[in-house]
């Protein structure tokens, strides 16, 4: 593991060196949110946000639930469900209505984020220091978010510099040698403002719940986890981060912002023998804006994204794959989008995307062995996108929308002989919404959309997990119809009714041949994903403010008539805050999940068995206390507790921590 402390103490007194040299300590409390990272700017309240379900996390939101990452961020909001150990490493990730992440777009400041592998990330990864809000679309969400947004968007908006300058240090501590570092300083000089972040977290690891029983056969000693209790085996890790933003405004009418996005993770892998031994990512990218005049204003977004990670084999004794993997993974493209006021009724918009992905595959076999190139894969998306919101009269708004994606692969190499490339392929992806205002208090909104995945490199030409370069795209036609309305001024809610009909579901076989299991990728015929999500809000009396949401989801592989694997029947959220006059303020929020399957397996030969997941309910407190002001300085302690209860629960067959604690401190001036 990297030398965390001395790496934090350096950079930290380097950091508070530079940034304080010069600069008064007056404070800005409200963080810039950074708009031009918005593709669809929430606050303008476009038609096309209206038109389906959008939900926000604000940054207030992020430090009442004590939320370390993005996945903590998520974890209460509706329709949503985070997952661990859906695959063999450990990474917590995000489904969204039932579709899987590998169907959905997240994004940051508008430039998605994945591995070009597999589309996945691990949202554990992505710490919450620097995020001003987070935006969740689903269903018909805007065309201009370009391909592969079968299951919604997320976009993580980052903070930019602020009018006055601002220094922000948050400290942590908890068991297991758990401990947060996080400084920040913004602030801004005539036309240039910029952000810069540091974060480094270190663990030992989680404790598992007391109730854990060690005998268990799924579970405990001489399981296939073979885990004993106490610390989860291999839940350690380091990780740091980096997050810098650079702008110029010229005048009213132009921003450039230079970001860059740096994380550098070491972490074991519970389930399994392996650790991350190396795990970096960069992003960089340029955003530009200029407004020509009132009614027409152009934006652009040139990137570059950099994975690069190493998978290491810890147990050489019962090595079954290999003792180093590595992966190489680059992303690399732009967009540009204009945005044009057609008078009073049409607002016109239009979005060109590219992007490249390129993953490179290199193996150690035997620990005196040198790296060796096992594969190279490549694939290029075009996105052409158009959209017009028509503002009929006062009471109704319609926005219609169209994409053309293109899908090219153009390389797939293992061991240095080329595979069979399919053919490009394409698809017209049309969606309507309608948003009618029945009174200043109530609106309706319906949409229908068609939506297309593409199949990923991993799926197309993986030879370890069955590559399958027929594969058709995922198609989806998504409904949505909801209401919302404001019955007084401190009580507000939502429903909104949800049905997607899926066609050619990209899915991963397994059968055996002897005692050689053999996996491959397939689509499904058909599947279906309905549901119901509810949200209602309230000031209940003053200081007391409550947030509740639920969620109802019934899905169907048609092929097997069987559910879909980890989906939730059943999931209710529930948030309480209370302000003291003396400067205490207390939140919980509880949760509830019930009903959903997985395939638990005994051993890696054992064709395995279609078994429920038990249901839990967490409780998670935080409990913030505001101290006096001294020297300009605003600090407050605050006291995190997740899993009150000391719930023992699993999400498919990964252990979760049992209760927990960090005591902190933050100070801003």
């Amino acid at each position: 593991m990297i030398k965390g402390k001395q790496t934090f103490f350096m950079f930290g007194m380097l950091f508070m060196l530079i940034t304080t040299s010069g600069w008064s300590a007056e404070v800005d409390n409200s963080a810039a949110t950074f708009t031009l990272g918005e593709v669809i700017v929430t606050g303008e309240q476009q038609t096309v946000n209206l038109a389906t379900t959008v939900t926000e996390v604000t940054s207030s939101d992020l430090e009442l639930r004590g939320a370390k990452n993005v996945s903590d961020a998520l974890k209460l909001l509706p329709g949503i469900n985070i997952q661990t150990a859906g695959n063999n490493r450990s990474e917590q990730t995000v489904s969204i209505r039932g579709f899987e992440q590998s169907d959905l777009k997240v994004l940051i400041d508008g430039v998605a984020i994945y591995s070009p592998y597999d589309h996945m990330l691990d949202l554990s990864l992505i710490p919450v220091d620097s995020i001003a809000k987070i935006t969740i679309t689903k269903g018909a969400s805007s065309v201009l978010y370009g391909a592969n947004t079968m299951g919604g968007v997320i976009n993580i908006i980052t903070k930019r510099g602020t009018s006055k300058p601002q220094t922000d240090i948050t400290t942590s501590f908890g068991d297991y040698g758990t401990q947060n570092y996080s400084i920040s300083h913004g602030g801004s000089s005539d036309k240039f403002n910029y952000w810069v972040n540091y974060t480094f977290r270190e663990s030992d690891g989680f404790r598992l719940s007391s109730d854990f029983d060690e005998h268990s056969d799924k579970f405990g000693i001489g399981s296939n986890l073979d885990e004993d209790g106490g610390k989860r085996d291999g839940s350690d890790y380091t990780k740091q981060s980096v997050n810098a933003k650079f702008g110029y405004t010229p005048n009213d009418n132009s921003q450039l912002y230079l970001a860059i996005n740096y994380v550098n993770n070491e972490k074991g892998i519970a389930n399994n023998d392996w650790e991350f031994s190396d795990w970096q990512q960069w992003q960089v990218s340029l955003l530009g804006e200029h407004r020509f005049s009132e009614q027409l204003r152009i934006k652009t977004n040139i990137f570059y994204v950099n994975q690069d990670n190493t998978l290491r084999d810890t147990d050489l004794s019962n090595r079954s794959y290999f003792y180093k993997s590595g992966r190489d993974n680059n992303s690399i493209g732009g967009n540009v989008q204009a945005f044009w006021n057609v008078g009073e009724v049409n607002f016109l918009k239009l979005g060109v995307s590219f992007t490249r992905d390129n993953s490179q595959h290199s193996e150690i076999e035997k620990k005196e062995d040198s790296w060796n190139d096992i594969g190279e894969y490549e694939s290029d998306i075009y996105s052409l996108a158009l959209e017009d919101e028509i503002t009929i009269n006062d009471w109704l708004a319609v926005v219609l929308g169209t994409s053309w994606d293109y899908y090219d692969p153009r390389k797939a190499e293992s061991n240095g002989i080329d595979q069979p490339v399919p053919d490009s392929d394409s698809s017209f992806n049309p969606q309507i919404g309608v948003v009618i205002t029945v009174s200043d208090a109530t609106n309706i909104h319906a949409s229908v959309s068609k939506k297309t995945r593409f199949p990923h490199l991993k799926e197309l030409f993986s030879d370890m997990v069955g590559g399958n370069p027929n594969l058709q795209p995922q198609k989806t036609t998504a409904y949505e119809i909801g209401v919302a309305h404001q019955f007084s001024p401190s009580i507000d809610g939502s429903v909104a009714y949800f049905y997607n009909d899926v066609k050619d579901l990209i899915f991963r076989d397994h059968i055996f041949q002897g005692q050689d299991e053999v996996s491959y990728y397939r689509n499904i015929g058909s599947s279906r994903i309905q549901g119901l999500e509810t949200t209602l809000n309230a000031d209940i009396i003053e200081h007391l403010t409550a947030g509740f949401n639920y969620t109802y989801m019934l899905t169907k592989d048609k092929e097997t008539g069987r559910e879909l694997e980890g989906r939730p029947r059943h999931r209710a959220n529930l948030d309480l805050r209370y302000d003291f006059s003396c400067g205490l303020l207390v939140s919980a929020q509880g949760s509830y999940t019930q009903r959903q399957f997985y395939t638990y397996k005994k051993n890696k030969k054992d064709d395995g068995t279609w078994t429920k997941m038990p249901d839990y309910f967490l409780l998670n407190m935080r409990l913030e206390q505001q101290l006096p002001a001294v020297a300009g300085v605003d600090c407050k302690l605050f006291l995190q507790l997740d899993n009150l209860t000391d719930k023992n629960y699993i999400n498919y067959d990964y252990l979760q921590s049992g209760r927990s604690f960090l005591l902190g401190m933050n100070a801003k001036f």
